[in-house]
């Protein structure tokens, strides 16, 4: 029987040098457990059955990896788990697989693995950032071991801070939309509540529609599309000129002019008498009008929500969503 060896590859690279053992060797199936801690806590029945059918027409094409148990003689799946399970189904006895050369799994291994094969969903995408977090992992970790950006790892870090009803969309509805939603919610708690209460699910661009809505309507302005025929829409890049009322514009002009000369001048920058809210890619923050870029004058420097550390990023990258005046 052909092994198919590619995902190896894979594997090396994110144990970043931890690797297996030699070739593959087959290991009999009633010595081997699952980890307990893998971040995937869910099989489709159907594809498992599918995948089974497969095993007894081919056998197993791609092995799994294992570690060594604490009980002598047994082992830990650490890659493989549908593999294994598909395998005790179709009646094998034993099974190809690499023996891990550490003696704990790397739980960035086993998520890559299923990202890879876009097998987990939301929830435990979700449970698998927040214990890394507990762990000591930062945000810029996390995206880095996994190779996702860093506004994917803000998504999924913010559903442990969601209430309930929100966290129950995701069986429906994107992490991007509920994030969308969940931005809203922070501001009117009760009228997101109230529609997600009416709506088992969201797209992206409904619930977008809908967070704008919510957010405009609660501060007294006409929402993207819905003022005026021939207005122009609220949004706009950061690069172009914002027309402001000559109160508002002086306001803007006295903040920017003033030196830091003091902690308390950089304080009064900070006010919440100006906030500019603003999205990057997927995200929304705010602009701190207050800080200067340290990559020069084409770049700006945001605070995402959610987030506790601000971040630089291209300025022709930003687009303005609102500007608010205490």
């Amino acid at each position: 029987m052909a092994l198919d060896l590619s995902f190896k590859q894979l594997i090396d690279a994110a144990e970043d040098g931890a690797a297996t053992i030699g070739q593959p060797t087959c290991i009999a199936i009633d010595r081997i457990d699952e980890d307990p801690d893998q971040p995937r806590r869910s099989f489709d029945e159907q594809k498992l059955e599918e995948l089974a059918e497969s095993v007894r027409q081919h056998g197993v094409l791609q092995p799994i990896v294992l570690r060594q148990a604490t009980e002598e003689g047994r082992y830990v799946i650490v890659v493989g788990a549908r593999r294994y399970r598909a395998a005790k189904r179709a009646g094998l006895r034993n099974i190809p697989a690499f023996i891990h050369a550490v003696g704990s799994a790397d739980r960035y291994v086993q998520m890559i693995e299923n990202i890879q094969r876009d097998d987990l969903d939301a929830p435990e995408i979700a449970a698998f950032v927040a214990d890394r977090l507990e762990q000591g992992d930062n945000q810029s970790d996390i995206s880095r071991k996994l190779g996702k950006p860093r506004d994917w790892v803000s998504r999924y870090a913010s559903v442990q801070s969601m209430p309930e009803f929100l966290q129950s969309k995701l069986a429906g509805s994107s992490i991007r939309a509920v994030y969308e939603l969940y931005q809203a919610w922070r501001e009117q708690p009760h009228a997101v509540e109230t529609l997600c209460a009416a709506q088992e699910s969201f797209t992206d661009a409904h619930a977008r529609q809908l967070a704008r809505k919510i957010r405009s309507e609660v501060r007294g302005s006409p929402a993207d599309g819905e003022g005026p025929p021939g207005a122009q829409a609220g949004r706009s890049p950061i690069a172009s000129p914002v027309a402001l009322r000559p109160s508002e514009r002086d306001g803007v002009t006295a903040i920017a002019e003033k030196p830091l000369n003091s902690l308390a001048d950089r304080n009064a920058r900070m006010s919440p008498s100006l906030t500019i809210r603003v999205r990057h890619q997927d995200r929304m923050g705010c602009l701190l009008i207050d800080r200067l870029a340290s990559r020069g004058s084409r770049h700006a420097v945001l605070l995402i929500d959610g987030t506790e550390e601000a971040e630089e990023v291209p300025a022709s990258t930003v687009t303005i969503e609102e500007i608010l005046f205490a």
